[in-house]
């Protein structure tokens, strides 16, 4: 089978012999061209999960791997998507990273095929394992996705505890535009919190604090030789009820207060775990069961397994037994005669030997001498574990814990769009308002410059700025660059000086006009300041929407997308056609000054960029209705050329619309505290010149935010 990727047109082939997996959505294919690669593809593809898939793909998680092992992915994320050969529109399915030598979680918190098949994978293994698992889940949270169907056969786990999830198009997805909810409509009941017990995931909204209750179930599992944390002993005499009832009532054999079950006997006791964690699943299972805020949360279970790992020691008899400081025995001794010489934790040396495999004894109901009965026992010939069941690592080799230290916090996630964080709002409104008073403070100082008779000082200002922003653009090449990266180098010498000139501009334009009293330089600094403020409030609270639907790109979407793309265009197209019919006069002989022909030029692209924005936006709109918007190209907070390109679009978008809105307030709000009047045609001119000098604006901030990656 050939498909091709989307966006890039790569054509691959799919080895349809060798089906990795297949389920009621899809079957997954190895990908012949590379073997890390896998394929699914979905039996009836339809158009929400290709607008689903397209979201995921422009926006991955952070993985929260510093050091994996090659090849590992802890979230087998679409990294491609795929059409059939020849098709323009029908994603069909998608690509992502093939994991290998793994097995589903249960494998290794059973006891039973713990022993069979991971015999060395022992208690501080565990530990690691639910840490892996944990920050995991913290990554995909932290990116605004809720996995949803949260279960023990959608998490795979290698022979050195790294976590993978899998089954990641089953994830609830939230478009962080246009806020519609792409659902997990799955889901197992003993993984499922009480909150939603019951009810059918198609009709609902999911929340972290729901995987947070799953979460909590298989670390449990991990950290209690698979016990179910809901299982215990039905203390009534009627019949006991089933797991889902159990959760949905709160029913915690381990709680502190008063429940009908007691744990089971051949469970280990909870004061096996650190006393964090004890706490940890008394707040998960207890106190979370009526209000799910208070459930520990993905990265809280880290630090708090990470504690408790540190806490870890080893057994004298068998070091294999890893335990609790806190305690005074090994727990894993004691297990180990409880359960008749079957030890959660076999010894190197009963591994080697195959005693791990031996079937449990059985009990006899009288002794028999040697001679007489060992022929059941002896003539059985030991069964030596298979290659696969072995471990692939060597002895005690561990691999670095996965953290979530590398995960920025300033950039904030999209659960509840189109607010983000209070801190990312507050940072990129500072942010604006500096560039703002920045900027009007630069503008007045290029005129000072160059109209003004001692304007000499700002042009040696300028000149000052331009070597310290050389010298610091050098130095920084040098120090920080390889001798290789020439052009690089050469690109950080251009930008220090384009720098330096801008900031020391802006500041000998603030300074020449407060000191020569140069009437509407506070002013001018201020409204630059306050617009400032609004821009970068703007571009915090509404994010651009980086993966675009599929397949269906038009009436509503369709007029939303055409309006971005028309204020872009039109903003572009008024610009020019100002600039040509400020030219048209000094090609025909007209001699003017200057000075004139600077202001004459600046107002002609501000209001032809101000109607070509509004007349775009409204052409755009009509067209992509009808569904000839095209697409925006999709990115994962591009930086760069990228960046500056979807920047400059995105910021037209915004700086338009709020200018437009703010001067009709503005000036209806001026003209009825004074005359108390509207007057129509006054209103649009405002409208006009306010839209342009607002597009104009974005499409520059817009652009060089873009172009730094600050999304």
């Amino acid at each position: 089978m050939q498909l091709q990727c989307y966006p890039s047109k790569q054509l691959i082939t799919l080895d349809t012999r060798n089906v990795i997996a297949s389920g009621g959505e899809g079957r997954i294919y190895a990908v012949l061209q590379n073997p890390s690669l896998a394929a699914k593809i979905y039996h009836k593809p339809t158009d929400e999960d290709a607008e689903k898939l397209m979201l995921m793909f422009g926006k991955p998680p952070d993985v929260p791997i510093k050091a994996p092992e090659p090849g590992h992915t802890s979230i087998a994320w679409p990294i491609n998507l795929l059409q059939a050969s020849g098709s323009k529109e029908k994603i069909v399915g998608f690509l992502m990273s093939r994991v290998t030598k793994v097995a589903p979680i249960h494998t290794f918190y059973t006891p039973k095929t713990r022993r069979e098949q991971k015999p060395l994978f022992d208690y501080r293994y565990l530990h690691r394992t639910a840490q892996n698992l944990a920050a995991a889940v913290s990554a995909v949270h932290f990116s605004g996705y809720v996995i949803g169907d949260v279960n023990e056969s959608n998490i795979l786990v290698t022979d050195t505890a790294l976590v993978t999830l899998v089954d990641t198009d089953s994830f609830q997805v939230r478009d962080p535009y246009t806020g519609y909810v792409y659902r997990c409509p799955v889901g197992k009941p003993e993984f499922t919190p009480p909150e939603l017990q019951g009810q059918t995931f198609r009709n609902i909204d999911r929340t972290p604090e729901n995987d947070l209750f799953g979460l909590g179930v298989l670390i449990f599992q991990l950290l209690m030789e698979g016990t179910h944390p809901f299982a215990g002993v039905y203390q009534d005499s009627d019949e006991p009820p089933p797991i889902e009832a159990r959760i949905k009532s709160g029913y915690f054999p381990y709680s502190t207060k008063r429940v009908p079950f007691r744990p089971m006997p051949a469970a280990p006791s909870l004061e096996i775990l650190h006393p964090t964690l004890r706490q940890m699943l008394i707040r998960c299972f207890e106190e979370g069961h009526h209000n799910p805020h208070v459930r520990p949360d993905a990265k809280s279970w880290l630090s708090a397994l990470k504690e408790a790992e540190d806490k870890l020691v080893s057994c004298v008899r068998n070091p294999q037994h890893k335990y609790g400081s806190h305690l005074r025995d090994c727990p894993w001794c004691d297990r180990a005669k409880l359960l008749k010489g079957r030890d959660p934790f076999p010894s190197r040396q009963a591994v080697e030997s195959g005693q791990n495999l031996q079937p449990i004894p059985t009990k006899r109901k009288q002794l028999t001498p040697p001679k007489t009965q060992p022929v059941n026992v002896i003539s059985q010939p030991r069964r030596s574990p298979a290659p696969q069941q072995r471990l692939t690592r060597q002895f005690a080799q561990y691999q670095p814990p996965i953290s979530v230290s590398g995960m920025s916090s300033s950039r904030t996630s999209p659960p509840s769009p189109p607010v983000g964080s209070f801190q990312g709002f507050m940072q990129d409104t500072l942010w604006g308002t500096l560039w703002g008073g920045l900027c009007l403070a630069a503008i007045l100082g290029a005129n000072y410059a160059i109209s003004d008779r001692d304007g000499g000082v700002i042009l040696g200002a300028i000149f000052v700025g331009t070597i310290w922003g050389i010298f610091f653009g050098v130095i920084w090449g040098v120090l920080s660059l390889p001798p290789n990266y020439v052009w690089q180098k050469w690109q950080a010498t251009i930008f220090g000086g384009i720098t330096g000139a801008f900031c020391l501009t802006a500041i000998a334009g603030a300074v020449f006009g407060v000191v020569n009293n140069k009437p509407g330089s506070l002013e001018a600094i201020a409204l630059g300041i306050f617009f400032g403020t609004i821009w970068g409030a703007t571009w915090n609270i509404f994010k651009l929407p980086w993966a675009m639907p599929v397949g269906r790109l038009w009436g509503r979407q369709g007029a939303f997308f055409g309006w971005i793309w028309g204020a872009f265009l039109g903003t572009l197209i008024g610009a020019f056609l100002g600039v040509i019919f400020t030219l048209l006069p000094t090609f025909n002989g007209q001699n003017i000054p200057l000075i004139d022909f600077t202001k004459m030029l600046a107002q002609a692209i501000v209001i032809w960029a101000g109607l070509g924005c509004l007349g775009g936006s409204l052409f755009g709109s009509f067209l992509g209705v009808c569904g000839a918007s095209p697409k925006l190209p999709g990115g994962f907070q591009p930086s760069g050329s990228k960046g500056a390109f979807l920047g400059s679009i995105w910021g037209t978008f915004l700086g338009a619309i709020a200018s437009a809105i703010l001067g009709g307030m503005f000036y209806t709000a001026l003209s009825v505290m004074t005359s108390g009047t509207v007057v129509i045609s006054p209103l649009v001119a405002a409208i006009v010149s306010v839209t342009g000098l607002g597009a104009i604006w974005g499409l520059f901030s817009g652009g060089l935010w873009g172009a730094f990656g600050r999304w």
